[in-house]
């Protein structure tokens, strides 16, 4: 049954009732459910075969890993990480995954946006319904007072008008799909759905948006966008979507209301599916990426909420989700605004030119004439000209070569053509399938010779390894055919451009990684970053493709060649990227050419740092994805060992959560890139392998990859400053709680099991993370420049600071644990659960005082979807001081930081009174060793519990003695809590085929025996 609230006029949550708890044993305790979950989902039964073994942590980082694939061009071995991750998502749970995608995709061969024909709750009809919706940003003015309405103005078209229709629909349709939590603040600002257990201290997060900029909707685009019959010029065309021949087209379809939408769609797929998750999955649809309509200044946002240390994002939808309303910072976010496998920041960029004079062949046949380059043709494709127009220039993906051959005979022009014929035929080019454009033409009209490249791939220059270079396509072609008629580099300078060109972009017949330098010369270790495949360079020849004219690269009055590369970098320091380019020119000059200036150019900024672990899962797991099902997945499986990490062109909404957002999608490797153009579209196979490899990268982040997590909070403690505990200016990561039960031995465990460890170091920001700092501020860390508190700062010299939090530590039920021992584990049979932290040697307990209440300090959880495992919680208080030992404490605190700024509060009522609730709770005070702007635990944080006997299996052995009588040894093998087994046994003189019960230790056994040496039942009574 679903309940409708309304906290505030402006505010919606939904909420679904769900099985509630009980208390027990003085711990906060939620029971499974005794019927199936929220979700409707049936639960899975996961079982592990040690403590030990599941408390470790997933995440593994090694200097050297074995490769386990090698480059499927020429057999040599796949470049492979260093920050690796172990994934936990299963192959039957991707399936289970994938199949309600499938089920929820909604696949029509033919529709328009309202027309009846397709499910409005499926994908498709979700894309199609969102892009009717006219949400292009057209700006506006920025608002002086909460709530901060966006402008509705005849200039910007009614924007508040606009955005408010299309958010009100994303309500109804979240609401309408399930989801147990729907939540708007106001009505013109972003909507989000959660899912997950309430109670789970930390969530991962989509934050995309589902707006389009004013570029697609120029004079100049309007009048290319075609409505579904094909007519140009129709009004409101932009947001009148269709599906025909396996497109969807429509304003956003890619950009990013599309790919927005499927975040939504692939968090269904996951509430359908019913699998375990240890954190929430909070799915964030904004609305103003693309066009902000005037953010609110700082001081204008803090007369409405008081945020410490506050500065303002630099995305409307950030501002909205981080100051306006002050939500909660997830763990580990992505936004779908970019590319697949993971995009971790923005990229440098330099622009030379290649050049070579072609003078020396004025009188020579087949000399150079003019050269041209564009966007492919593909035939029954009248509008892929128009991707030329987008956000990002184009690679060429079409050339045209003409020469002068009045120099030349029949036979040499016939000898020319049928070398380039067979050098296009060996490479599959030719011949031309039916009802296609011919990938290669060559045609001769008088002394002209006219040689026409259609690779029919449309490449974005950004990621130039996932693309077909015509040009480089036409000169590998040039080399063929010249060379048939005997020129060469010594005799003739287009022969010698060609085979330079050839040679660095295509040798071996192969691309890919030839546009990362691969054959210029760059040492091996300088292609790739070493902890996440990232490439240091990218290189688009020709990569400058902006309109459906194609562009000239030659000039045939002085005979120069000259063409653009657009070249991109991540190196993190100017010294590697100065080492590779001075490669790279040596390369370029080594065959003749002349190359503009490189520089030493780095990365423009950090999403997330090399080695943080969230790049290596989403890569992981983008991986998997494919690979599970390489024929559904052929395009994305074909480029998989070019595939890696990368950075990006422009800014995304991942820039306003340091170091724990990425880029994860929307666009798929290999497919085209429909942004801020007309007839924007994106295939109906390709939004559903998206939605897909969504939901497997949002499963596998909302699982823990250590033994525990954590729930930042603030606290009212005198003398400690807690403003800093939050996770906007702390660097935490998924990685950040890492398994120590390697640092608690015996002789700290006694009698007791150890049940999980942990141990963590928390640096906190300079600032809150609303930038995207480079690598090079990464490294000085808190020295001046770096991205961390400066130990020079005037309040951290003169306070104190504290992190209180919930710990959790996540407890599976280990295969030795029977159903009837694993519910009296749940319910305490086997003694309380007992918290330690140890400093140094020194185990020290963390118990409550005397009269007060456990359940302040302590709680517990089992969700609904996993009954197979427990979750157990301390509250602690770390302080960034010296250890003095551990205080127990009773504090105010609250776990929603949201604060309104008591003036505005004086004259105007909390819109949201049931956030940021004060609650009284126990927590345990410690320094953390040492004052140095970060908080770090002691050796170890850890839970036990006793080593009770959680099974016990008699044995029997029987002995022939003299006369009637038979020696029986009896033995009660105990298996305990921690999987270790301990023996009991006992010897007894018994008569021929006695049968009897008999003691061992404190076990009642029933042997009944056969002849002198045979058993022929036992069982403990």
């Amino acid at each position: 049954m679903a309940e409708l609230t309304a906290p505030a006029e402006s505010q919606i949550i939904l909420k679904k009732s769900c099985p509630g708890g009980r208390w027990r044993r003085g711990w906060r305790v939620l029971s499974p459910p005794r019927h199936p979950p929220c979700s409707g989902a049936s639960m899975r039964n996961r079982r592990t075969t040690t403590f030990s073994v599941l408390l470790a942590a997933t995440l593994a980082a090694s200097v050297a890993p074995t490769p386990h694939a090698s480059a499927a061009s020429l057999g040599e071995e796949r470049f492979q990480p260093s920050v690796t991750y172990d994934l936990s998502v299963t192959d039957a749970e991707r399936d289970a995954i994938h199949a309600e995608v499938e089920a929820l995709a909604g696949r029509v061969s033919s529709a328009r946006a309202g027309d009846g024909t397709y499910d409005p709750l499926s994908l498709v009809g979700a894309m199609l319904d969102g892009s009717s919706y006219d949400s292009i940003s057209r700006g506006g003015t920025a608002a002086t007072a909460y709530p901060f309405p966006v402008s509705n103005t005849e200039a910007n078209q009614n924007e508040y008008d606009r955005k408010v229709a299309k958010l009100a629909w994303v309500v109804k349709l979240a609401t309408s799909l399930g989801f147990p939590v729907v939540v708007q603040r106001q009505p013109d600002k972003y909507v989000y759905a959660e899912i997950g257990d309430p109670d789970a201290p930390e969530m991962v997060m989509a934050l995309s948006h589902l707006d389009s900029p004013t570029a697609s909707v120029s004079p100049a685009q309007l009048a290319r966008w075609r409505d579904a019959d094909g007519n140009l010029g129709t009004p409101g065309a932009y947001h009148s979507p269709y599906v025909k021949d396996g497109w969807v087209y429509g304003a956003g379809l890619q950009d990013d209301s599309g790919p927005t939408l499927a975040t939504l769609l692939a968090a269904k797929a996951l509430l359908e599916a019913g699998l375990p998750l240890d954190r929430r999955i909070r799915i964030v649809m904004g609305i103003y990426e693309d066009g902000g309509p005037g953010t609110p200044s700082t001081t204008n946002t803090a007369t409405f909420q008081s945020i410490p240390y506050n500065s303002n994002p630099s995305f409307y939808d950030n501002w909205a989700y981080k100051n306006l309303n002050r939500e909660e910072i997830p763990i580990a976010a992505y936004t779908s605004d970019s590319r697949f496998p993971v995009i971790v920041g923005n990229s440098g960029s330099v622009t030379p030119s290649v050049s070579m004079s072609l003078s020396a062949d004025s009188t020579k046949a087949f000399r150079l004439t003019a050269a041209t380059a564009g966007v492919t043709l593909r035939e029954g494709d009248p509008t892929l000209k128009d991707i030329a127009y987008g956000s990002t220039t184009q690679i060429a993906s079409r050339a045209i070569f003409t020469l002068d051959v009045a120099g030349a005979g029949s036979a040499e022009r016939e000898r020319f053509v049928s070398a380039i014929t067979a050098a296009a035929t060996t490479k599959g080019w030719l011949p031309a399938a039916p009802r296609t454009t011919p990938k290669v033409q060559t045609t001769i009209t008088g002394d002209s010779l006219t040689l026409e490249i259609n690779t029919d791939v449309a490449m974005e220059m950004p990621t130039p390894q996932y693309g077909k270079n015509a040009v480089v396509w036409g000169m590998f072609l040039l080399s063929k055919g010249l060379g048939e008629l005997g020129s060469t580099a010594a005799d003739m300078q287009l022969k010698k451009a060609a085979d330079g060109i050839a040679d660095l972009f295509f040798r071996d017949g192969v691309e890919g990684e030839a546009y990362i330098g691969k054959y210029m010369g760059i040492p091996a270790g300088l292609l790739r970053n070493p902890s996440n495949g990232t490439p240091n360079l990218t290189f688009a020849l020709m990569g400058g493709i902006n309109s459906e004219t194609p562009t000239s690269f030659y000039t045939d009055a002085t005979g120069s060649l000259s063409i653009p590369m657009y070249v991109r970098s991540m190196h993190v320091t100017a010294a590697d990227s100065g080492q590779a380019t001075a490669a790279v020119t040596a390369a370029f000059q080594s065959k003749g050419f002349t190359i503009g200036t490189l520089g030493s150019p780095v990365g423009a900024g950090l999403y997330v740092t090399h080695d943080n672990p969230l790049t290596a899962l989403q890569f992981g797991s983008y991986q998997a994805s494919v690979d599970r099902d390489p024929k559904e997945f052929a395009d994305p499986y074909s480029l998989r060992d070019v595939v890696y990490p990368q950075g990006t062109t422009g800014g995304t909404l991942a820039s306003s959560f340091r170091n724990k957002m990425t880029a994860f999608g929307a666009v798929i490797p290999g497919n085209e890139r429909w942004w801020h153009t007309a007839n924007e579209r994106m295939k109906v196979d390709s939004a559903v392998q998206m939605t897909k490899i969504m939901a497997d990268g949002m499963l596998e982040m909302a699982r823990y990859s250590g033994p525990a997590g954590a729930k930042f909070m603030w606290a009212d403690m005198p003398g400690l400053n807690a403003d800093r505990a939050d996770l906007d200016l702390l660097d935490v990561t998924i990685g950040t709680y890492k398994d120590a039960s390697a640092a608690v031995g015996t002789s700290q465990l006694g009698n007791q099991a150890l049940l999980g460890a942990t141990s963590f170091n928390i640096p906190m920001w300079n600032g809150r993370g609303n930038s995207t700092p480079t690598a090079s501020a990464f490294e000085l860390g808190h020295a001046p420049g770096g991205v961390y508190l400066p130990l020079t700062d005037p309040e951290y010299l003169n306070s104190t600071y504290v992190a209180p939090m919930r710990l959790e530590f996540k407890v599976e039920r280990p295969d030795h644990m029977s159903d009837a021992a694993w519910a009296k584990f749940l319910a305490g049979g086997y003694g309380d659960f007992q918290f330690n932290i140890l400093v140094g040697d020194k185990v020290v307990p963390l118990a409550v005082p005397a009269g007060q209440s456990a359940d302040k300090f302590f709680s517990s959880r089992i969700s609904a979807n996993n009954p197979n495992a427990i979750y157990l919680s301390v509250n602690l208080a770390i302080t960034d001081a010296p250890y003095t030992g551990v205080q127990a404490k009773l504090a105010d605190s609250k776990t929603d930081l949201y604060k309104v700024n008591p003036t505005y509060l004086a004259s105007n009522p909390d819109p949201f009174p049931g956030r940021g609730v004060v609650e009284q709770r126990g927590f345990f005070v410690f320094g953390d060793g040492q004052k140095n702007a970060e908080f770090s635990s002691p050796d170890a944080v850890y839970v036990t519990v006793a080593n009770a006997v959680v099974d016990a299996k008699p044995s029997a052995v029987v002995k022939k003695l003299k006369g009637d009588t038979n020696e029986l040894t009896i033995t009660v093998t105990q298996t305990h809590v921690d999987g270790s087994e301990s023996p009991v046994t006992a010897t007894f003189t018994i008569d021929n085929n006695a049968a009897g019960t008999y003691t061992v230790g404190d076990y009642r056994v029933f042997v009944d025996t056969k002849g002198n040496t045979q058993v022929r039942s036992i069982a403990i009574v």
